[in-house]
């Protein structure tokens, strides 16, 4: 017996030693390593595109962006969602994969190292992380979403995640200051190649414009006039002071692999049977396919061709929400089909290799893709001083506003073409909309009337066509808080009511995304119960920032 308890320990001992030089020789690929921040901060900017992009899908179906011209009855549109499907769920993976541990990992090796840069970089990504996902899904997990062991998590209301993103706001900005002293020996500009290049006052001022939002979802609370929009005005005064500060992703096309590439680009081939739709289209030219206009029937909008490439008689239109099919055709100058975004008539698919010559503003394979911009905070402002009675700066700010979104357009896209109807790249020229143009569309009352008459109503759609084609879920959130209201706001918007919703929504529209299916309907089943996750209709009910 004891001969055979040597025999034993020994086996013990040798395995042992086996496993320590196995461990050694051959390392568990599973087993946590350390990241210099420089990289993490790179995937985690990287993730912002990745959700926002895959998600407007959806959103900006919602919102009238979009229209499909290829899926009848295309779920989004409808106000609808796909069941038991991760589709339209990117956000929330961006929020609690992409970014999640690896930013808590960032801020705890930069800590340690003293990189307080990249420790305030961290924290302002996870204020905008948590800022945007609840913003799309309303109740969500935050108390409990990142205690390690854990096998089920209980949903918090939307404000509590807001609470949480003002909080990392504050931690971003006092993380800015200790790293300041420090600005001419940092690193930042490695991690941050693609967004700000290391320019800590642009991240601070992007910091702000966080801060900015979050308070302007308390618009419709009691407390909001007295209280919380002195915050939006402190807070847009504190963030982008021209177009120069525009948060503006870009992206590597030396790299080989085309996902690397815009995600709206045609090398993806992502948006091949979707148009613009006619609400943004009615915008700018002054009339609809439905009754109501904002800015008059005679306006002449210099940002119309610079955005849209004309039909093939020289109109420029839309697809109206729930058409599911092009324009008319025929063989006469009358064929009244929409290009598509990469600016093909009557094509579906991306052209030939992905060439993008045809393609303008966010649709090329190379354009910028926004994340927050200048205009966008003249916008908030406006709306928060008209809220508050104060017509003079709220029409400043409007002006602001337009003028903020021209110089965007200007300074990061690609506008219209001397020559219809061809994409040869020889033909290709970068046209800007001119002082002169810049100047008569601020001038005409149509766009731009005395303070007095400044209403609501065009503050709102000018801050849409603003956010057209990138900011889908800042134009989302107003729309819900607006009830979607295609009299008083947003005239030309088609509600849908007329048409056939999606059959679960009992006539009502979206108010929020539906929680990832592979993580919440699989793995947390009994947390969503709670706040009603599997009920046919979840997503038509009202989020924290919509109730008063």
């Amino acid at each position: 017996m004891k001969r055979f308890l040597i025999f034993l320990i020994i086996i013990a001992v040798a395995g042992t030693s086996c496993k320590k030089y196995l461990d050694t020789a051959y390392k568990n690929p599973n087993l946590p390593t350390y990241a210099p921040p420089e990289q993490v901060l790179q995937s985690c900017i990287s993730a912002m595109h990745r959700g926002i992009a895959f998600d407007s899908r959806a959103i900006g179906f919602y919102t009238q962006n979009f229209a499909n011209i290829v899926t009848p009855n295309y779920a989004p549109e409808r106000h609808g969602y796909s069941a038991g499907s991760d589709l339209y769920g990117d956000v929330w993976r961006m929020h609690y994969w992409n970014m999640g541990f690896n930013i808590i990992d960032m801020i705890d090796s930069a800590r340690v190292t003293g990189k307080f840069d990249y420790v305030a970089a961290a924290f302002t990504l996870n204020a905008w992380s948590w800022l945007t996902v609840a913003d799309i899904h309303g109740e969500l997990p935050v108390k409990q979403a990142f205690e390690k062991g854990r096998l089920s998590f209980d949903y918090d209301n939307q404000n509590v995640a807001y609470e949480l993103a003002l909080s990392y706001c504050d931690s971003a900005l006092t993380n800015w200051a200790k790293a300041a002293p420090f600005a001419s020996t940092s690193t930042l500009s490695q991690g941050d190649f693609y967004f700000f290049k290391g320019d800590q006052s642009r991240w601070v001022k992007f910091v702000n414009g966080i801060k900015a939002r979050i308070y302007h979802r308390y618009s419709k609370k009691s407390s909001y006039l007295n209280k919380e929009v002195d915050s939006v005005i402190k807070y847009t005064a504190l963030a982008m002071s021209s177009t120069e500060d525009d948060a503006m992703l870009q992206f590597n096309m030396a790299f080989a692999d085309v996902t690397a590439r815009n995600f709206f680009g045609p090398s993806r081939n992502n948006f091949g049977g979707f148009r613009i739709g006619a609400f943004p289209v009615s915008l700018m030219t002054g009339s609809v396919a439905t009754p109501g206009t904002v800015f008059g029937n005679t306006v002449n909008d210099p940002r119309l061709r610079y955005i849209c490439r004309p039909s093939n008689n020289a109109t420029f239109n839309g697809i109206r929400a729930g058409q599911y099919a092009d324009n008319p055709s025929t063989p006469t100058a009358s064929d009244t089909r929409v290009p598509s975004l990469w600016g093909t008539i009557g094509q579906t698919t991306a052209p030939a290799l992905g060439v993008d010559t045809g393609a303008r503003t966010f649709f090329r394979n190379d354009s910028k893709f926004p994340i927050m911009t200048y205009s966008e905070m003249q916008f908030l402002r406006a709306e928060a001083f008209l809220l508050k009675g104060n017509t003079v700066s709220a029409r400043a700010a409007y002006v602001n506003g337009i003028d903020g979104h021209i110089e965007m357009l200007n300074t990061h896209f690609y506008g219209y073409l001397n020559t219809l109807g061809t994409n040869s790249p020889a033909l290709m020229t970068r046209v800007s909309i001119s002082a002169a143009e810049k100047a008569a569309l601020l001038n005409d009352v149509n766009f731009v009337p005395p303070a007095a008459a400044l209403t609501l109503k065009q503050i709102m759609c000018q801050k849409y066509l603003a956010l057209w084609g990138w900011g889908f879920v800042e134009n989302w959130v107003d729309m819900r808080r607006y009830n979607y209201d295609e009299i008083n706001i947003y005239p030309g918007y088609r509600r849908l009511d007329i048409i056939s919703l999606f059959p679960d929504n009992g006539g009502k529209l979206a108010e929020r995304i539906r929680p990832r299916y592979n993580s919440e309907y699989l793995w947390n089943i009994e947390a969503l119960k709670s706040v009603g996750g599997f009920n046919p209709d979840y997503h038509t009910k009202k989020v924290w920032f919509t109730l008063p």
